[in-house]
């Protein structure tokens, strides 16, 4: 009788350990063939001069090159590595805070008792499961200078057409010129801001991913318990108390997750960029007007596909890219959920 159960113990100690395995093996499997062995392929590809095979190991070479290029041009102007991540920068700092503010505001007027509440979520999330490259081929129409809706709207008001999609000039210099202020020419690069170029596209990417950040919020909005709200009423919060001290602090957990996707989606975008800035029939590249809308991930398919024997360096920038989202998702980890209540 003692064997039998000592040999049921086992048998069910054994159960407890292989039964996860087996349940985790298809998705470890999977994760370790699309997702852990092509960084250690970028890497090793990294240290080659690599064009449609393998051509000759030179270590570190590709990294050298990204220091060099991380530098300043004579007059003053940042390399193309150094362009592409201030421009990657630009693009995160003014999407994601953007993104997740709007959607703040909109989930609360949602969570609100208002009618027809289903069709206004399905509303907000459309553009977000619209295509891309159809929703950029519309605003692309839409910001056209000659024929585009933008430009006639501007014109009805008595306004100057804009180039739009086609303009480098930074937004903040241009700003100031309106308000008649002359010394912002003097600002530098980091601080003149983006292009009006990539404010269009940032202005787009904000739009097509709004749905998804307004439905994440509004299903943590949906746990507050009700009896807490009222509770902080009947004490005499104000509505600016209520969000401040009540709704953000129980759903900083949704807050934080929000941070943490929406940053890291922001430094790969591609689709959005690529199609508002090459796809729109201007006979441009991706990253135009003049490299102002160089993201990281556009400079990697610019040495990938279109400059031979860049593919080496191109995985370069690539683990680059890949140190950098470690970085800041480690930073946010490490600062951002000190505010995080998960109680």
């Amino acid at each position: 009788m003692a064997v039998d159960l000592s040999i049921r113990a086992r048998r069910r100690r054994m159960e407890r350990i292989w039964l996860p395995a087996l349940y985790l093996a298809p998705t470890l499997v999977l994760l370790g063939l699309f997702d852990i062995y092509p960084i250690f392929l970028s890497a090793w590809i990294s240290l080659w001069r690599w064009g449609i095979k393998a051509e000759e190991f030179i270590g570190f070479d590709n990294y050298t090159r990204i220091f060099e290029e991380l530098g300043s041009k004579p007059g003053g102007a940042p390399g193309e590595v150094g362009q592409s991540l201030l421009v990657t920068a630009f693009y995160v700092l003014g999407t994601v805070p953007a993104t997740i503010a709007i959607a703040f505001v909109i989930a609360n007027m949602l969570n609100a008792r208002v009618r027809f509440l289903a069709p206004l979520r399905t509303a907000y999330f459309i553009p977000y499961i619209t295509s891309t490259v159809a929703a950029g081929l519309a605003f692309v129409w839409l910001l056209n200078p000659q024929v585009g809706v933008a430009n006639a709207t501007l014109k009805a008001f008595g306004l100057p057409a804009q180039q739009w999609l086609l303009d480098p000039e930074p937004v903040v210099p241009k700003l100031f010129s309106i308000a008649g202020i002359g010394w912002s020419d003097q600002l530098p690069a980091f601080l003149a801001g983006p292009s009006v170029a990539l404010t269009c596209v940032m202005v787009f990417s904000i739009w097509n991913t709004l749905g998804f950040a307004v439905v994440i919020i509004l299903a943590g909005l949906t746990t507050i318990d009700t009896q807490v709200k009222e509770a902080a009423r009947m004490d005499g919060a104000n509505s600016w108390q209520m969000a401040t001290r009540i709704t953000i602090p129980l759903v900083s957990p949704t807050l934080f997750f929000l941070l943490v996707v929406s940053t890291i989606r922001s430094f790969q975008s591609f689709n959005e960029i690529f199609v508002l800035t090459s796809g729109g029939g201007y006979g441009a590249g991706a990253g135009s007007p003049l490299d102002t809308t160089l993201t990281l991930p556009v400079l990697i398919f610019r040495h990938l596909y279109e400059r031979p024997g860049s593919v080496g360096f191109a995985a370069a920038l690539s683990m680059l890219l890949f140190v950098l989202l470690l970085g800041v998702t480690l930073l946010q980890f490490r600062f951002a959920e000190r505010r995080v209540h998960y109680d």
